[in-house]
């Protein structure tokens, strides 16, 4: 099975990716604090893959992996990253499988990457031996999200997307590919209107080898009856998975669910659909897609006339150029309406031919519909009848995860889209700033993980007619009549961030240390108690450079939170930083070190005294004098005095006891046996003074 992974990026808007889970429900996603991401032992997200993509933000995990926000550095754009993953106890069968799978899934996407209903793989990458499926980014809600939060859809809307998604399984069969999961969470509504089909990734084609795995793969809600009796996967099983989902859509519920696994099974084997309660004209659509006999289904162009007559009996609009896209199904198509008249109350103009084939145009000053192809050719005599669109209002720019995130109101005017622009500090260029085109997106918001480190930027936004995309260039949009006049945020400049940042103590100090960053070398420093320390206090606020620090104004025991970020040219941006890193550290005294360490054999073992060390425990560890020294007070750890980790004492030392009091009885004992004490306060432990006894 598979579900979805949502990514929340404020508001309404989402962008939804695929990547398997363990249910057709979303898990929410887990995402990195505003500060936290760059300390030496954290997350991995700022990681680059296969030397190109840099990974911003998880988007969520699943069974095989978590999906990545990431950025190419290559193309600069943004895309999603698809990371195979293994727990642990997973038998090599089934690593191979999952290898497998993705790799079948990246193969058959691609067969269809030119198509307007299919998620497009990109590239596929190798990382230490596992593939990364590189993938477009499609800001958009799933079906199953859109009905679990929204309600049913209205006959039309769903009679649209019937048709995307039968064109789509069609163009998969011309090659030879069954998609064999269909269902409402691998169905995607874009934000500019496109529906998307998704997760290939247990997709059969020609030629592929048998599963690994046993049993029926899919999600059996949706399952066609032939394939629960384990009958290879047909065009027409994922078109009966097809008339399930579409069902759910104007509904709100599946058709066989029920509630236990066994009566949904004996429900889609034996029990006919029930009829839909708010179809309308598409219910003849429903009930034929769901016929348990796949001979009795209708064949796709059929179901592409049912769906598309629905449409223009309910007067409602679609843009039949991006649900037709391949010469088979337009064929199909222009055969089906040629016999038939238009429906009353059509908004499409032309001819039957036209219109199924794709061919018609709206009328003059008709917006295009959501699912317009936004590089359709525009018509030159739109633009000149209509006055510019009114401008997005509300520009906001936010840093999130090491990119900038733009949100803005949408413009009022019906049938805009939104050209985006980075415009670049640049004394040389016309204005004083060098315009970089980010693209045209339908959504009202857009990440730009481009952004250069230390130069001031600003970005702009225009409104830009549908059908006049492509009819200007420029980075303002201000030379064509067709665009808004832009809204802009303030000029701005992202500082790059503190990297492998880390606290040691040292002596009665706090060592903080941190990668120097050339150009940038001045940081500041800020100290607050941490919240699990004892202590409390004003916050603490200066200025290092060199990439390290010295604290010596500390309280013995007290735990302190360090964040560091690059000092910004202008003193006022250093009281909120858009980025940092940070560590904690406790403040735990330098023990001292155990100088008088005396023993004595008896007949119960060998007594060790010493003089207690306040704050401390004190180990006692034993080596015989072949390995340990035991000149002049010094044993198997080093001279007196000196300062190690405790993880540096295990193994090299038999291990006698520890004692707060300063007594302590080995009862093994011996001669010739060099003991020594070390004090340990914390992580720190400081070598005592050795002794032999003889």
């Amino acid at each position: 099975m598979t579900g979805e992974v949502p990514l929340v990026a404020g508001g309404d808007a989402q962008c939804s990716l695929f990547t398997p889970a363990a249910a057709d429900v979303p898990r929410a996603p887990t995402f990195r604090g505003r500060c936290g991401g760059d300390v030496t032992a954290g997350p991995v997200a700022n990681r680059v893959v296969a030397g190109r993509y840099r990974l911003l933000a998880p988007l969520g995990a699943g069974a095989m992996g978590t999906v990545w926000r990431a950025f190419d550095q290559l193309l600069d754009a943004e895309v999603a990253l698809k990371e195979i993953e293994f727990a642990g106890g997973v038998p090599d069968e089934e690593r191979a499988e999952r290898v497998e799978r993705a790799l079948r899934e990246a193969r058959h996407a691609t067969k269809l990457r030119a198509h307007p209903h299919v998620v497009t793989i990109l590239d596929v990458v190798l990382e230490n031996g596992l593939p990364w499926i590189v993938m477009e980014l499609v800001p958009s809600r799933s079906l199953f999200d859109v009905v679990r939060q929204d309600g049913p859809l209205p006959p039309a809307e769903v009679a649209r997307i019937g048709l995307a998604m039968v064109d789509a399984l069609a163009a998969a069969a011309d090659f030879g590919i069954m998609h064999r999961d269909v269902k409402p969470s691998n169905v995607l509504m874009a934000h500019d209107g496109r529906i998307v089909l998704t997760d290939f990734g247990i997709a059969t084609g020609d030629g592929d080898p048998t599963l690994t795995v046993t049993g029926v793969i899919g999600t059996p809600l949706y399952m066609a009856p032939e394939r629960l009796n384990n009958e290879p996967a047909t065009l027409e099983a994922d078109l009966f998975s097809l008339g399930g989902t579409l069902y759910f859509a104007v509904e709100g519920q599946a058709p066989f669910a029920r509630e236990s696994f066994s009566a949904m099974l004996a429900a889609i084997v034996l029990a006919p659909a029930p009829p839909p309660h708010n179809a309308g004209p598409i219910t003849d659509a429903l009930l034929g897609l769901l016929a348990k006999d796949p001979k009795a289904r209708p064949r796709p162009g059929e179901a592409h006339r049912i769906f598309l007559d629905a449409i223009h009996a309910l007067g409602a609009e679609v843009d039949l150029g991006a649900t037709m896209a391949t010469p088979r199904r337009i064929q199909e198509a222009t055969r089906a309406r040629a016999a038939a008249p238009a429906a009353p109350g059509s908004r499409v103009s032309g001819t039957a031919q036209e219109a199924a084939a794709g061919l018609a145009t709206p009328t003059a000053g008709q917006a295009p519909a959501a699912g317009a192809d936004l590089g359709a050719p525009p018509d030159p005599a739109l633009a000149g009848t209509r006055a510019r669109p009114v401008p997005p209002a509300e520009l906001t720019a936010v840093e999130e995860d090491g990119a900038i995130a733009l949100r803005w109101a949408p413009s009022p005017t019906p049938g805009v889209v939104y050209r985006v622009s980075r415009l670049i500090s640049d004394p040389a260029a016309p204005g004083g700033w060098r315009p970089r085109g980010l693209g045209t997106t339908g959504v009202t918001e857009l990440f730009d993980a481009g952004v250069p480190k230390g130069v001031p930027f600003r970005h702009e936004v225009v409104a830009l007619y549908r059908d006049a995309v492509g009819q200007s260039t420029g980075g303002t949009g201000l030379d064509s009549p067709a665009a808004s006049k832009p809204v802009s945020t303030l000029p701005r400049t992202v500082l790059p961030r503190i990297t492998a940042l880390r606290a040691d103590l040292a002596g009665d100090a706090v060592a903080l240390s941190w990668r120097p960053i050339p150009g940038h070398d001045e940081v500041v420093i800020e100290r607050t108690f941490d919240q699990s320390s004892s202590f409390q206090g004003a916050m603490r606020r200066l200025r290092g450079s060199g990439g390290q620090h010295v604290d010596t104004d500390v309280q013995p025991g007290a735990t302190y939170r360090y964040r560091v970020w690059v000092a910004p040219p202008i003193t006022g941006g250093a009281l909120d930083p858009s980025g940092c890193a940070e560590v904690t550290v406790t403040a735990v005294p330098r023990p001292r070190a155990v100088r008088d360490l005396e023993s004595r054999a008896t007949l119960g073992g060998t007594v060790l005294r010493w003089t207690s060390v306040p704050g401390a425990i004190v180990r006692i560890y034993a080596t015989p004098m072949a390995t340990g020294s035991g000149l002049s007070g010094t044993g198997p750890f080093g001279p007196a005095d000196r300062e190690v980790r405790t993880g540096s004492l295990e193994g090299r030392a038999r291990f006698v006891g520890e004692s707060r009091r300063g007594r302590y009885v080995d009862t093994e004992g011996g001669h010739e046996v060099v003991y020594t004490p070390v004090s340990v306060a914390g992580d720190r432990a400081v070598i005592g003074a050795a002794v032999v006894q003889n």
